[in-house]
């Protein structure tokens, strides 16, 4: 019996010994998980969970990617810092004033890996939150209904479509083909507020202590709601949530208003018709929208040494171009090569309207998604919120204004 528990002794502490020798710099190459949370998609997602497991081969140490739903992110990592509980790392494209002093500095590592860090959220001379990719707001089409219907589209900078214009060419490709609608554009805010650019609008800005907007505003705002007619553009989409990518993908609307992150999808999906890229039409300025999201690291997860290890190897040129190409991402960095397999013209056409856009499509995006952080409390989505209000004839067009300016104003002005 003695010898029994001798044995058993000796090979537990064979066991022991033998697992901290295999540590790598002092962590544990199994059982040593660090989290990362992420809302996943077949493309996007599936790019961070490829990364992650190659960083794991080459490391030892686990990369966790939680799947979480887009809708619950930002309440998910609130209520799990709240309880002092927050993961490892994280990929986001908004903020909760809660997080305000739970995010890590990552300014050495954005400047050692040549990131792009206008594209960052900073507070108080730190970079908590470094861009992990970009995207803009761009138009596809179906080039086989244009063809049907003999209609033209723009394939140089010099024959950009005006709106109105552009609007004239769906009502003939609607006459003439069986096309359902003349045009998708998806139930974002991101997308509504390019449209309004597009037609001279500031978008809503603080002037004193409130908001305000510019009288183009309400101008374009009111042509969007006018299109929402069933014809040009179904209703459903904004007001009951209809899929304006599936209706795309179906081949019976010759138009979709929304952005780089379906080059790939299109790319490998989309078999029953030929689609392209193609200029955005514009009113008074040409203008995108600049998105994407955030790669952030918590204070207090316990792992933020880990994190850091692994935000440094994302970021680092071979391993981010991968990402890149992988995702399908515009990229961050500033030297960054990637080689698209699928529709490279896609993405050229994406970085001139980039170039192209005047600078409100950056300035508006990181001003309020940095008030998300650091002001009191946080509003999200509140203009999609208030014009779907309006095409459910629950208000005016006036009312509708002075709502989204009454409640950015309480949120955001001190």
């Amino acid at each position: 019996m003695r010898r029994s528990v001798l044995f058993i002794s000796i090979f537990i502490m064979l066991v022991i010994l033998t697992a901290c020798g295999n540590s790598d710099d002092g962590l544990q190459a199994s059982g040593d998980t660090v989290q990362f949370y992420v809302s996943g998609d077949t493309i996007e997602g599936s790019a961070l969970t490829k990364m992650s497991e190659k960083y794991t081969e080459e490391t030892g140490v686990e990369i966790e990617v939680v799947d979480v739903p887009y809708s619950d992110m930002v309440t998910k990592i609130t209520n799990m810092i709240r309880s002092g509980q927050p993961p490892a790392l994280a990929r986001v494209t908004g903020f909760n004033p809660a997080w305000n002093g739970s995010l890590m500095d990552l300014s050495e590592i954005a400047e050692k890996n040549n990131v792009n860090t206008d594209l960052g959220i900073t507070v108080d001379d730190k970079l908590v939150a470094p861009p992990l990719d970009l995207t803009a707001v761009g138009m596809f089409i179906n080039t086989d209904l244009f063809e049907e219907a003999g209609v033209t589209y723009p394939t140089s900078e010099e024959d950009i479509w005006t709106w109105d214009e552009f609007i004239s060419s769906l009502e003939t490709i609607l006459e003439k083909t069986d096309a359902k609608y003349g045009m998708v554009m998806d139930n974002s805010e991101h997308r509504l507020n390019t449209f309004l650019y597009q037609h001279g609008s500031k978008g809503f800005y603080q002037e004193g202590d409130q908001y305000t907007t510019n009288p183009e505003t309400k101008e374009a705002l009111q042509k969007f709601i006018d299109l929402n007619d069933n014809t040009i553009m179904p209703k459903a989409v904004w007001t009951a949530g209809e899929d304006a990518a599936s209706m795309f993908k179906s081949g019976l609307v010759p138009a979709y208003m929304s952005g780089s992150w379906q080059i790939t999808d299109f790319a490998s999906n989309i078999k029953d018709f030929e689609w392209k890229s193609v200029y955005m039409p514009y009113e008074d300025v040409r203008a995108t929208n600049l998105g994407g999201n955030y790669l952030v690291g918590f204070e207090g997860s316990g792992k933020e040494e880990e994190a850091k290890k692994f935000i440094d190897w994302l970021y680092q040129k071979e391993n981010y171009e991968e990402l890149a190409t992988l995702g399908g991402y515009l990229p961050v960095t500033k030297d960054a090569e990637v080689e698209y397999e699928l529709a490279p013209e896609a993405y050229e056409l994406y970085n001139n309207e980039i170039a192209s856009s005047d600078s409100i499509a950056n300035v508006q995006r990181n001003e309020l998604v940095k008030k998300q952080l650091v002001s009191q409390r946080s509003v999200d989505n509140v203009l999609a919120n208030e014009i779907i209000k309006a095409l459910n004839g629950e208000q005016s067009i006036e009312d509708t204004i002075e709502n989204v300016k009454s409640e950015m104003t309480d949120a955001y002005v001190e």
